[in-house]
């Protein structure tokens, strides 16, 4: 959608605040937000993945922006970036602190010759997907966020100057980004933009359910490519391995049924405390997830399997790890995000297919 001579990617609607007389940014129609779980329908509020994204035609843009109110253990600012198309903005411009307060988010232009003619050269990094013209506000991915006034003349990206190609994200707060520094160092981002794709963030951080009315918003979509969805870690205290396959079953059968030519591919769960502490329910949960995507691929052929522990396992897992032994550290979603484009890359459309991973 649009605002103020923005693009907002990764946005449904805004819903205005009468208070503070700004608008709070949400990822999700709420015709299907109210029917998730009631973490979700409060997880999909934060604004993991999403971004304000303009060509500026003044020298200078100022951007209001407001973290939604925290409670205890949420830090009270958050951290915007700046990118100007693949490139990440020098450090005159950012990152920026998004404070509970409100902020302004202040953009010079900058000299573009340099990165245009790197983007133009042959010997350019292949899969480069944004145009250097394009201005990207990547926000705070952890938490809410309200958009307030907009100051400088902007005018939404041109056809052409942003990937034609887009990769849809669901699963728990690993692939929301938990843990990870930035925005930009989450391994869902990396991810994407090592292929050149753009991305569309679902996760839903301690909330991943697989709820009935998630896979039917995604069922609904015709703006994904390709989709990865990461399933199992937040009902390993919750569910039996049998109700995880079936949850499961039902989710992943609701999109390809609707979306059968599109490749989806499902991982189970990364390294973790669990694998650590020799978790019985662990390797269970892995398993389900395996025989759930083993079965459906017999209909669809378009649907793969991802061993969590390929991604990142145990040889890797302590380097890799936050200090809270379960989400990834900035190394934890570099080695995710490297190691899932070897998984995916072949499979994807265009690409030469490999056997089944």
């Amino acid at each position: 959608m649009e605002y103020c001579g923005m693009v907002l990617h990764n946005t449904d609607h805004l819903v205005y605040d009468v208070d503070h007389k700004d608008y709070q940014i949400c990822r999700m129609p709420d015709l299907f937000r109210q029917r998730l779980n009631l973490k979700a329908q409060k997880s999909t509020l934060f604004v993991s993945g999403c971004e304000l994204r303009f060509i500026m035609e003044d020298e200078q843009v100022s951007i209001g922006l407001r973290r939604m109110p925290v409670h205890e253990g949420i830090l009270p600012q958050g951290v915007a970036q700046i990118y100007q198309g693949d490139f990440q903005g020098s450090y005159p411009i950012g990152p920026q602190a998004v404070s509970v307060e409100g902020s302004q988010v202040v953009i010079r232009r900058q000299d573009l010759s340099h990165i245009q003619r790197f983007a133009q050269a042959e010997t350019a990094s292949p899969g480069r997907g944004f145009s250097p013209e394009v201005t990207r506000v990547l926000l705070p991915y952890d938490w809410g966020c309200f958009l307030g006034n907009v100051k400088g003349a902007v005018r939404p990206p041109e056809p052409g100057m942003v990937p034609e190609k887009r990769l849809l994200f669901y699963g728990s707060s690993i692939s929301h980004g938990g843990n990870a520094s930035l925005m930009a160092k989450t391994w869902a981002f990396r991810l994407a933009e090592s292929l050149g794709w753009d991305s569309i963030n679902l996760g839903c951080a301690g909330s991943a359910w697989m709820d009935e009315a998630m896979s039917q918003w995604i069922a609904e979509r015709d703006d994904w490519d390709a989709a990865v969805f990461e399933l199992g870690i937040n009902v390993i205290s919750l569910w039996t391995p049998s109700r995880l396959y079936e949850e499961a079953l039902s989710f992943i059968r609701r999109v390809k049924a609707a979306h059968p030519e599109k490749p989806v591919f499902v991982a189970d769960m990364f390294y973790s405390h669990h694998d650590f502490s020799h978790n019985p329910a662990a390797a269970d949960f892995r398993q389900a997830i395996e025989s759930c995507v083993r079965k459906l691929a017999l209909e669809w052929p378009e649907l793969y399997y991802i061993n969590g522990l390929e991604v990142m396992g145990e040889e890797d897992g302590f380097c890799c790890l936050s200090s809270d032994g379960l989400h990834p550290s900035d190394l934890g979603h570099e080695v995710i995000g490297r190691r899932m484009k070897e998984k995916i890359e072949p499979c994807l459309p265009g690409k030469n297919k490999r056997s089944r991973p």
